[in-house]
């Protein structure tokens, strides 16, 4: 058997008990999103040789970025996962190439894992097939039934055993094929599950269990962000913000029949401009100039041109959703555009464009700078056959410094 291991991370939840208003995979911790955390872990793990996230529908674009944080060697692969844990993971392995012998499944949440413990869950895993980690119950626990519908709501029934339980964490590493195996009698015989090791058990192999470490936090619940910006402040992030800048530029053509959209307001014109989206050249240019700021590539890349959900799609709607996958890690100062149009006339429109843009990068009206220039009737623009937009986009970047891959962890006591 051979030493490939792939890591699948299902990130496909929603996480409503984070109370963050997006799924908690995506809200910040120290400035970068948490799902962008925990691979950054994974990838600084030399054995790791790929990585399949599943994310929620509607976050497509974002897997584009993901994607480009691996590499061809060591790939990072996107797809939309389940409804289920249990689902995306199942849909995970069918992109886990056929000479990987084992899979390391860890949770999207769970950002400060260290190389230290996947190696001892793979070690397990090595010998027994299947291994967990785990740690000790420090507190008293006990097993409760429910009251008769007035307070309290309910009674204990048992005081259990405590040393003979274990809080599970991630990661767990299987062999391949044995969960696959899982997977698929799961899915005939339609097994529930809380984690990819219950699966395991179902079947009948036995699963190793190896000490987990404290700080292998599982975020949850609004408190647990605080607990997560401890972790990082204690392995050495240093915060703060830094000013940085982002040009960016767009140029689409004029075609008659289309609508003319900059700025998310559709100006009366007799053409209007071609694209695979709504073609908002003003839009487009100031979304390219917050990626650029934030080195995270092009809209091309987190909203593919041939890619059938964006036909036609709002330019607005896009940038607005584009800004919450990366609020986390920046706020924006100050947005200062140009359009390059012989027609139509934009100025008149130059309010309701600022509100528009301020709107969806949740900043202030009198922070975003629109103008519009003509080409003098030079070239393509100056014969009115395209429009075209500049922008210069001012962010605060929070400053994010972390010792990634480190021999750092604190483990509980037996």
């Amino acid at each position: 058997m051979n030493d490939c291991l792939w890591a699948i991370v299902p990130a496909a939840g929603m996480g409503v008990r984070a109370g963050q208003g997006i799924p908690k995979q995506f809200a910040p911790v120290g400035g970068r999103p948490v799902l962008e955390l925990t691979l950054s872990r994974l990838l600084d793990i030399p054995e790791v040789d790929g990585v399949v996230v599943p994310l929620p529908p509607g976050f497509h674009g974002y897997g584009g970025f993901l994607g480009s944080m691996g590499s061809p060697k060591r790939p990072v692969i996107t797809l939309t996962g389940g409804a289920t844990r249990h689902e995306s993971v199942r849909l995970a392995l069918r992109e886990v190439p056929q000479d990987a012998s084992w899979v390391a499944v860890h949770d999207a949440a769970r950002p400060f894992v260290t190389k230290d413990l996947l190696y001892r869950v793979w070690t397990a895993a090595r010998e027994h097939g299947a291994a967990i980690c785990g740690v000790r119950l420090s507190d008293t626990v006990k097993k409760v039934r429910d009251g008769a519908g007035a307070e309290p709501a309910c009674f204990v029934e048992a005081t259990l055993d405590r040393d003979a339980l274990v809080n599970v964490q991630t990661p767990q590493v299987f062999m391949a094929g044995l969960l696959k195996e899982a997977h698929r009698e799961a899915e005939a015989k339609g097994w529930p599950c809380t984690d990819d090791s219950q699966l395991v058990e179902t079947l009948g192999h036995p699963v190793a269990v190896v000490q987990g470490e404290c700080t292998n936090l599982k975020i949850t619940n609004p408190e647990d962000f605080d607990l997560a910006e401890a972790i990082l402040a204690r392995q050495g992030q240093v915060r703060g913000t830094h000013t940085v800048t982002g040009f960016g530029f767009d140029v689409h053509p004029l075609e008659r029949g289309r609508k003319c959209v900059l700025g998310g307001v559709d100006i009366p014109s007799d053409t209007g401009l071609l694209g695979h989206s709504d073609a908002d050249v003003l839009l487009h240019a100031i979304m390219d100039g917050i990626l650029g700021a934030l080195t995270k590539g092009d809209i091309g890349v987190w909203f593919p041109p041939g890619d059938p959900k964006y036909k036609d799609v709002s330019s607005l709607e896009l940038m607005g959703n584009l800004w919450q996958l990366l609020r986390g890690e920046a706020r924006v100062l100050h947005v200062d555009a140009t359009v390059v149009a012989e027609a139509p006339k934009v100025s008149p429109y130059y309010s309701e464009i600022r509100g528009n843009i301020a709107r969806a990068l949740e900043m202030e009206p009198d922070r975003v700078s629109i103008k519009a220039t003509t080409a003098e009737r030079l070239g393509a623009l100056g014969r009115q056959e395209g429009i075209a937009a500049f922008a210069v986009v001012t962010l605060a970047r929070h400053d994010s410094k972390y010792r990634f891959g480190g021999t750092y962890s604190e483990r509980c006591d037996s």
